[in-house]
């Protein structure tokens, strides 16, 4: 449990660095914006290429992975879906979608996973999964949707990914693991190091972007995020206990660790791509703070249950 609370202390102070930093207005009225632009132009795709590209393919198919991306992909659904039926509009659908399915795998993810399960690997998979396809996809989508309704060429949309650097990064980190090639130190560690500025600027977007956030100014979202945050802290958790037990007969271990990584709160990347792309950014943010601060029991209650 120390281990826990450790996690959630460690991201806390560094959420406290970017509010404080909105609060004081330091880095001046575009800080956000710019900060934003420079993860998501190069530190994340850094991190993508170089966490794919490093790892065997074959890391996704393992039992555990694998309902982990179940589980994903079906709340990930079932928000779409509400989506459609709601008319809450594709781009916003899409950040709550993403909300539902991408987990703080990264900067929680890896510290809790080291510290309770004793190794960093079990969150590899959703990290692959996450990078490798959802995002892309997610990505696309919102690139595709014109807020302005201009007509798309064919041409325009078959070439979207290739001129988004985050899916460009993933593309070429999954062929370079597919392959098997073993890329040189010298190309590998300058693109590791850029990588490292991502997880705490996104902890700092996230904690500026808390300042002045009020889910009152925005009473459309106050649905949407009550859906995504039942999906992401009850739906999946249990999904993923679900599967383990009765579907893929996992001993007691391997249970509890799809049931924490399904618990892990929404990235902080969902409030990134939010802020990049000017559209949800309150239901990102919402159901991020609700998804973490509902995590800390729920992690604790899981370690107690699975002793």
């Amino acid at each position: 449990m120390d281990g826990v609370l450790k996690g959630f202390f460690v991201v806390g102070m560094v959420l406290l660095v970017g509010y404080i930093l909105a609060r004081t207005n330091a880095l001046g009225p575009h800080g956000t914006k710019v900060l934003s632009t420079l993860t998501f132009m190069v530190g994340l795709p850094s991190l993508m290429f170089s966490t794919i590209a490093s790892r065997h393919i074959s890391e996704v198919l393992s039992q555990t992975g694998l309902i982990s991306v179940v589980t994903a992909l079906c709340c990930m659904a079932l928000f779409a879906l509400s989506g459609a039926i709601g008319r809450w509009g594709v781009r916003r659908t899409t950040v709550g979608a993403l909300a539902t399915g991408i987990v703080n795998s990264t900067n929680l993810g890896v510290p809790l996973s080291l510290y309770i399960l004793g190794s960093a690997t079990f969150v590899t998979p959703i990290m692959l999964f996450q990078l490798a396809l959802v995002t892309p996809v997610a990505l696309t989508i919102l690139d595709l949707t014109d807020p302005d309704g201009k007509k798309t060429s064919m041409w325009s949309i078959l070439s979207t990914p290739l001129r988004n650097p985050v899916t460009v990064a993933a593309i070429l980190g999954v062929i370079v693991s597919a392959a098997g090639i073993e890329l040189p130190d010298l190309v590998l560690d300058p693109l590791k190091l850029v990588a490292q500025l991502t997880v705490p600027l996104m902890l700092i977007i996230f904690g500026m972007s808390l300042h002045g956030l009020s889910p009152r100014q925005d009473s459309v979202d106050r649905v949407p995020t009550l859906f995504a945050v039942i999906l992401k802290s009850a739906v999946q958790p249990a999904l993923a206990w679900l599967l383990a037990v009765f579907v893929f007969h996992l001993d007691t271990f391997s249970t509890f660790v799809v049931t924490a990584c399904a618990i892990l709160p929404t990235g902080q990347n969902v409030v990134l791509y939010a802020v990049r792309y000017g559209v949800g950014q309150n239901l990102a943010q919402s159901t991020a703070v609700i998804t973490s601060a509902l995590a800390i029991p729920l992690l604790l209650g899981a370690a107690w249950l699975f002793g």
